[in-house]
């Protein structure tokens, strides 16, 4: 494994891990962490397990939104530049080779790439509609929750629903709540016909409402744009469950990079 940096910011950084065997084909792993915590070093036993697969595998970090400062859309900026500088910088990195997985908040920038660049996506419990899930919890008081700075990214299990951090991360996200602010943060109008097709999938009693991948899956076939959907029973979140899903997720890359 190497680390580079792809811009001036310490965060602006990636793992890069290599194949024994490559298959050609190239993905980018985003962490989540609400957007204001975690860390690429977190996916480190999914990028070895994907690199065991044979494909080359980029662990991104982005510029977290702490204190009011890197809020929205910082992060989208960030993992866009990463794409870029991926594109430039490393040969095998092409952009019709590419593909981009995240659980959480990483699952909701993998889909923005996804969305945006026309490639194959895998969005784990990503936290999708903003606007929708804000507008239905108005009266929920908001509460901060930290996860432990050293816990895997596949071993955190939010254990279900939680409204009050679900709003927190948005309020500690935006500059200012309006619809204005809350459609652009969330996921839906990226949808265009030119989209990558999909990989979503979640939990049915988890911090995600179960119906914000469901709506995806919908504008994406509205499109005429492949998309595979898994709605696991339980509380668990993003890559919680991704020993589960493993074998749809290999299957999905092969069909569509």
């Amino acid at each position: 494994m190497k680390t580079f940096n792809y811009g001036k910011d310490e965060l602006q950084a990636l793992d890069l891990y290599q194949p024994k065997e490559w298959n050609g084909k190239t993905l980018v792993l985003i962490h989540g962490g609400g957007w204001w915590q975690g860390d690429k070093g977190k996916e480190k036993e999914v990028a070895i397990g994907l690199a065991t697969e044979g494909y080359q595998v980029a662990a991104l970090n982005y510029r977290l939104a702490t204190q009011a400062k890197n809020l929205f859309p910082t992060q989208d900026e960030d993992v866009e530049a990463a794409y870029t500088w991926l594109l430039k910088n490393i040969p095998d990195f092409k952009a019709d080779n590419i593909a981009f997985i995240g659980g959480s908040t990483g699952g909701h920038l993998a889909a923005y790439l996804g969305l945006t660049k026309g490639r194959p996506f895998v969005s784990l419990s990503g936290l999708l509609d903003l606007k929708g899930f804000y507008e239905n919890h108005k009266e929920t008081i908001p509460k901060q929750l930290i996860i432990a700075p050293d816990l895997p990214s596949k071993k955190i299990d939010l254990a279900g629903a939680n409204d009050s951090y679900y709003k927190w991360i948005i309020e500690n996200l935006l500059a200012s709540i309006n619809d204005d602010s809350l459609e652009k943060a969330s996921i839906f109008s990226k949808v265009t016909k030119k989209s990558g097709p999909g990989l979503l999938c979640n939990s049915m009693n988890e911090l995600v409402p179960a119906y914000e991948h469901q709506k995806l899956a919908e504008l994406l076939r509205q499109e005429q744009i492949p998309v595979e959907t898994c709605l696991l029973s339980g509380s668990r979140h993003g890559e919680a469950y991704i020993d589960d899903i493993w074998p749809n997720l290999l299957n999905f890359l092969k069909r569509y990079i």
